[in-house]
């Protein structure tokens, strides 16, 4: 019986020096929670022809509210890069658009770095796709 008791309070003491190591020092800051967000994103037509112009637009939100007067930055896959198009913020309404004229068929994201309340984000991908 007194094995199992030592195992059981070496037990609990390798669990509580866990949790305090974990938690860290007591006077260190606090962990920040950044609130979620979305970013959505859509194109204004999907094939254009060479010279044309579409719009790549999305909405920045948290939950059900947009957000306003937040960077968001239009990106365009480059092979397994994405490479920085052009930056720009959000409306009232938590909205973004861009007007774009790619000369080949591309693919664009929308990026939000986030902020010391805002968790990043980005969207999903859209293809513009360009013809003769």
């Amino acid at each position: 019986m007194r094995t199992s008791l030592t195992r059981a309070a070496a037990g609990v003491a390798v669990a509580a020096a866990t949790v305090l190591a974990l938690a860290g020092p007591a006077h260190a800051a606090p962990l920040t929670v950044r609130a979620h967000t979305t970013l959505s994103i859509v194109e204004s037509r999907s094939v254009i022809k060479d010279g044309q112009t579409a719009v790549v637009a999305g909405t920045l939100a948290h939950g059900k509210t947009g957000l306003g007067g937040e960077t968001v930055y239009l990106d365009r896959w480059v092979g397994k890069t994405l490479v920085l198009v052009r930056t720009g913020l959000t409306n009232m309404s938590g909205r973004v658009a861009f007007t774009v004229k790619p000369g080949v068929t591309s693919r664009y994201e929308l990026v939000f770095k986030g902020t010391a309340t805002l968790a990043p984000s980005h969207s999903g991908v859209v293809t513009l796709k360009v013809i003769a």
